[in-house]
This record gives C-alpha cells, structure tokens and sequence, in this order.
C-alpha cells in the first residue's frame, strides 16, 4: 500500500512539474501580452464590469484595424447588456437599443462631432484598447506581484498605478484588471472569450434594420423646435393607460422630457412642481419619463412626490420632439403651438423665461 501510494505521488508530482515546463516566466508573459494587445489586426472579446455602486455590466468588443480609417484607425462593434450596440465603419456610425425600439444613425455630412462621439463610445475602462495604453504609459512602473489562479487558469498578478492586472501565464492574454478609486471599494473588469486575429468580415460592423425599429438621423437641425405644431404622441401613463395630446385640446401644456438618473432633471424638479402649484389650474403639466424601466419610474415619482401627469416615453416621441438632452421643455398653447422650446435644468435665466411665458400663454 505504502509503495502504491509512493507511486501515485511520483506520477501527481510529474504532472505538476510538466505543467509549470508549460508556464513561462513572468517577463515573458508580460512582454507577449503588451505586444499582442498593441499589434493585432483583429480583436474580439466579452468584458464584465463590476462596481459596487453600479449594477453589473457585460460588453462585447468586437475590432478590426483599419489604416485608412481617419478618426479611429479601426472599425467597431459594441454591444451592452444585449441591448445597446453600436456599429462603426469608416464614417457610418450608428446606435441600435433594444429596449427603445430606436436606431439612431449620425449624419457625418452634417455633424462634424463623430470624432467625439467615438471617442466616448471607445473610451469606457472595459475597453481593452485603454488597458494596453496604460500598460504602455506605465510600462517602466508595472511590478510582478504573484502567481495565482484565476477561473482555473494559472495566472500572474502585476500592479501599476493604481490598477492590477492578472495575466494568463500560459496565453500571455489579460483575465483581470482592477481600478482603485481611493476607497475600500474597487472595480473589476473580467475579460473572456478573448480571440485575437480571427477573420472578421466588415458586416459586423454594419447595424440592419429592424421591423418597428423608429429610425432617426442625429444631425444639425433648424433650432430651436418653435411656432410649430406640436407632433401628435400617443402614450401610456405609469398605471398603462393610453393617453394623447389630443386628450389635452383647448388647454395650455407645460410638457417635459426627463429621466431618473439625470442629475439636471431631478434639480428642475422643484421648479416643475412650482409650475403645477402657480399654474395648475391654467396650464396643465404633463412630463415624459425616459427611464424605460417602469419601476425606476414609480420609485421616482413615490420618493419625489410628483402629483402631476407622468407618462412613459418612446422613440417616436424622443424623435419628432427632437430630444438631445434632458430634461427637455416645451410650452404649448390652447392651439397646439409650441411657443417656447428649452433644454438644460430649469434655474436662473432659464427659469425666470418659462415663468413669463406660461404667465402669457392662452
């Protein structure tokens, strides 16, 4: 029995050494991964994001360099939570949500802004493209930690700045990377399904239409949306029932566009409320919700309490109010004129001149 058991400890003991043969040292996998991450042509993977103030997300990347591109050098998909994507080829950019029923493509003959827009779009932390930068700017400071296991891959940890970084000790590819914010608290980036230089045709990039999708052009338009009639909506309120402009004919409206988690609508709430306290009984009040999550919404108008008409909104609203931020406000008349069109919180000038127009409005 003893010399069973002498033996199967040789054999365990062999295997373990054949797979460290298979690690290499710590530089080397450093190194391959700086090279890999800087010299691809083709480059796809998943990115789950973990922060403790946020809920969780899950991105996928899909790349491909493009040395004729102008802004970017590549061509992009992005896909959020499966219900935002993005497409980018050459100057065609567009953005598919899901949850909207909405694609919006950006006019690049008459918005010279896509540069910003890709840079934004390109420039979120899971973003493997900003994790080889960093390794590059840090290259001199990155110090070797430890070896480890992670997800059952043997990896080693290294630190820079204010990131550590787990790399695979076998594929030299990333597995980990997390953010330090100054707190107790970090954030986690896992990446997976990582594949370099796999063929890629150029229809990944390209978005498709969808069947009841609205379709709008992000581009420079006549501003601002004034003495003009105000586009027909059809919308359900919190508890699903349908109501429409037309239900409010004959009446003065003060109506805004707005969403939970935009900092400058909750501040112009206190102003709405003002607005439906002074003008009540002339003007009637009616906001849109853009949060697309029902409860969000309730949990909102609940804690705020909100008392005037809250009704959830959609693309077709979204497109032919021609909304770009939020919160969004229009005034319009007892004839379904706009009279007055706004954006930004509701404070200072901005606030003393929609007072003085719902004052005159009939």
């Amino acid at each position: 029995m003893k010399l069973y058991i002498l033996a199967l400890s040789v054999v365990i003991n062999l295997f373990s050494c054949a797979g460290n043969e298979n690690l290499q040292s710590p530089d080397e996998v450093l190194s391959k991964a700086s090279e890999k991450l800087t010299t691809w042509e083709t480059l796809s993977f998943t990115a789950t994001t973990t922060n403790p103030t946020r809920p969780t997300t899950q991105t996928v990347y899909k790349l491909k360099r493009v040395n004729y591109e102008p802004h970017l050098k590549l061509f992009f998909f992005k896909e959020m939570n499966q219900e935002t994507a993005i497409y980018y080829e050459l100057a065609s950019l567009a953005v598919v949500e899901d949850k909207k029923n909405k694609i919006t493509i950006f006019d690049y003959g008459k918005d010279r802004s896509i540069p910003r827009y890709l840079e934004a779009y390109m420039g979120d932390d899971d973003n493997l493209l900003l994790t080889a930068r960093l390794m590059n700017q840090f290259k001199d400071d990155i110090v070797y930690v430890e070896q480890t296991s992670f997800n059952d891959r043997p990896a080693y940890v290294y630190t820079f700045d204010k990131y550590k970084i787990w790399l695979d000790a076998k594929l030299a590819a990333p597995l980990k990377l997390e953010i330090a914010n100054g707190t107790s608290a970090k954030k986690e980036i896992v990446y997976d399904a990582l594949v370099f230089n796999e063929p890629m045709d150029e229809d990944v990039f390209t978005h498709e239409e969808k069947e009841g999708y609205v379709s709008s052009v992000f581009g420079i338009k006549k501003e601002p949306m004034l003495n003009v009639k105000a586009p027909d909506w059809n919308l359900f309120d919190l508890n699903g029932k349908k109501v429409s402009l037309n239900d409010f004919r004959g009446s003065p409206i003060f109506l805004e566009a707005w969403t939970s988690s935009c900092n400058h609508c909750m501040a112009s709430l206190p102003k709405v409320k003002e607005i439906e306290n002074e003008f009540g009984d002339k003007v009637k009040v009616i906001t849109v919700n853009f949060d697309y999550n029902l409860n969000e919404t309730k949990q909102t108008v609940k804690s705020e309490g909100l008392n005037y008409i809250v009704l959830q909104g959609d693309a077709i609203f979204d497109k032919n109010y021609d909304l770009r931020s939020f919160p969004s406000y229009f005034v319009i008349d007892s004839g379904g004129t706009i009279v007055y069109s706004e954006r930004g919180t509701i404070e200072g000038k901005k606030a003393k001149a929609l007072f003085e127009v719902l004052r005159r409005v009939q």
